[in-house]
């Protein structure tokens, strides 16, 4: 995998195409850390048709190319370009960016989560995370503020699995839908960690926490840290749970009739899957009439329901517990 000091590996991860990326070797070990567990890593295959990303370390970053930042930050100190025709991404870093794992990442999941659109007739693409409870999936679907995070990290700390935070993907197997997760860092608001008795990780890896005061990203790898190391790439989908905050102490979980679940799925469905119109335009993707059967698909089979609590039951385990034993009972 190493060529003079440089890496080449093969990642994959829900398709059977593949990503490959080449990066200065001392780089590596975090883009492997920032991928472990939800992209299969191995060698490079001579001839391979798949896409590429290059990372060039330079002393001095080239402003020929278009800036990369993440997010509003512009000290990122990435650029790069694409050439569609040749399947290559080529991204040059300052050699003071702390940014480039985080970009070689980017590109490999957005690359991989576009091509399993293109050539995967089932998968659908959600703002969702995921927990696997008793080996099960319950996908949480809903927007910022639904109470979406909290519950995957309450829920995590009750003893469940982490899949996913925000950007879950669904793919039918023999045996029904299942969810799968992707390597995409978490935004935990510092204000909800104390009422959920939690606290972060003495450092955080994620180099745009330094402009974050309210909120910090964790890793995957990080999450598993703070649990015990309970991560899991995908799981079987048993449930999907459209969370909000309610204003008493209690939990209440109603039942959702197939048509209502549906509307609020489609209302959650990505498309695209990825925010980066410049790749995105190489790839044929599913038309909105194809992802809206898929979606409805999900809905009649798959039980939904809506979860009304409050931070107080997110924070007392055995109470979340039994909610989550319930939606997973329900076949």
């Amino acid at each position: 995998m190493s060529s003079e000091g440089k890496i080449i590996a093969r990642c994959t991860g829900t398709a059977v195409r593949a990503v490959e990326v080449e990066v200065p070797a001392d780089v590596w070990p975090v883009i492997e850390e920032y991928l472990s567990g939800f992209v299969a890593i191995g060698p490079a295959r001579p001839g391979d048709e798949c896409w590429r990303v290059v990372l060039a370390v330079q002393a001095d970053g080239t402003h020929e190319a278009t800036a990369a930042h993440y997010g509003d930050y512009d000290d990122t100190l990435v650029w790069r370009e694409i050439d569609g025709a040749q399947r290559v991404v080529r991204l040059t870093a300052s050699a003071t960016s702390a940014y480039a794992p985080v970009h070689v990442v980017r590109i490999v999941r957005t690359l991989l989560r576009l091509d399993a659109a293109e050539h995967d007739p089932s998968a659908s693409f959600l703002h969702a995370g995921m927990v696997a409870w008793q080996g099960l999936g319950i996908a949480l679907v809903g927007n910022k503020r639904s109470g979406k995070t909290s519950t995957v990290i309450a829920a995590t700390a009750a003893g469940a699995h982490f899949v996913s935070n925000d950007d879950l993907s669904l793919h039918e197997a023999s045996d029904g839908p299942t969810g799968v997760g992707w390597p995409r860092s978490v935004s935990i608001r510092l204000d909800t960690l104390e009422p959920l008795g939690l606290s972060l990780p003495t450092r955080t890896a994620h180099p745009a926490n330094t402009h974050r005061d309210e909120a910090q990203l964790l890793m995957p790898h990080e999450i598993g840290a703070m649990f015990n190391g309970r991560l899991l790439r995908k799981a079987p989908l048993q449930a999907v749970v459209f969370p909000s905050f309610g204003a008493d102490d209690t939990a209440t979980l109603r039942r959702l009739a197939p048509g209502e679940a549906a509307e609020r799925l489609l209302a959650n469905l990505l498309t695209p899957p990825v925010k980066d119109d410049e790749l995105t335009s190489w790839f044929k993707l599913p038309t909105p009439e194809e992802l809206s059967a898929r979606v409805r698909q999900v809905a009649a089979g798959v039980p939904a329901f809506e979860l009304r609590q409050s931070l107080t039951h997110l924070a007392c385990r055995p109470e979340l517990a039994r909610v989550l034993d319930q939606a997973v009972a329900v076949r």
